[in-house]
């Protein structure tokens, strides 16, 4: 499995041109994609839904959640309101069928004199050939470790208590309910990656890999002159349960990829 996290700048490349079919291109290869700054319904670019598009350009399924969400409605000459929602955040997609979802608030504290969105995280469960696999896709703040620590606690205690939470829904219903599909599984093992806006020099760093492994680490990389996002260091991360990391075949980087501001990384495992 070919598994990439990739925060693709609301579809405008490093080369300031708006092309989301590139990439999606850009990642193709790939079987499960985490994506981050993924927009819907905003005018700038005539409302478009990044995910949609990128998950049908690829046949793959896919899921979006929008922490940052507004109003996006316009007011025709005669007074008819289109009821239009606008949304930024993350989204996965999946060659195989996502079989349930949540999207989830992070923790965030407003600050008057700096700039900040809401974040979030997407937590899903795929169908993967060699068994269900958890995943989560998120994007924490880019203001600073006080945005971020409470952010990473946060999610850590979500990967670790989700087989107590379980699912969307648990045991089967009755019949006079309107569906009795019985309750879907919540597995061992996991992938948490996405754009944390850190490096592994920064004290949030510890706090995920006292949990999880760094996968990059796990597939034997070194840390010297690597870069995720230009000049900012490592901050795209794929980090595993202990699990996953035994089956860390390999770990890359798309230099040299223009589609975004940000370099797509990719982890190849051998389930």
């Amino acid at each position: 499995m070919i598994f990439a996290t990739y925060n693709i700048h609301y579809g405008v490349g490093a080369d300031g041109k708006y092309d989301v079919p590139r990439i999606a291109d850009a990642i193709a290869d790939a079987d499960v994609m985490c994506l981050q700054e993924v927009t819907r319904g905003f005018p700038d670019n005539n409302y478009a839904d990044h995910t949609a598009e990128i998950g049908k350009r690829l046949n793959r399924y896919y899921r979006f959640h929008g922490p940052m969400e507004a109003d996006a409605s316009t007011v025709a000459a005669d007074g008819t309101i289109t009821s239009r929602r606008r949304s930024f955040g993350n989204a996965i997609v999946s060659r195989w069928p996502i079989l349930w979802s949540r999207g989830v608030m992070l923790p965030k504290t407003r600050m008057a004199d700096r700039f900040d969105l809401q974040r979030g995280y997407i937590e899903a469960v795929i169908a993967a050939p060699s068994g269900p696999l958890r995943i989560y896709c998120t994007h924490l703040s880019h203001v600073g470790a006080e945005q971020r620590l409470p952010q990473v606690e946060a999610l850590m205690k979500a990967v670790q208590v989700a087989p107590d939470i379980g699912a969307t829904w648990d045991g089967t219903a009755s019949e006079t309910f309107m569906f009795q599909e019985p309750s879907l599984p919540v597995p061992v093992s996991a992938i948490v990656a996405g754009d944390f806006n850190f490096t592994p020099k920064h004290t949030e760093y510890p706090l995920a890999t006292a949990q999880l492994k760094d996968a990059w680490r796990a597939a034997g990389n070194s840390e010297e002159e690597v870069d995720s996002f230009p000049r900012e260091g490592r901050i795209d991360h794929v980090f595993v349960t202990p699990d996953l990391a035994a089956k860390v075949k390999r770990a890359w980087i798309g230099y040299g990829i223009v589609a975004s501001d940000h370099w797509p990384v990719f982890v190849e495992f051998d389930l």
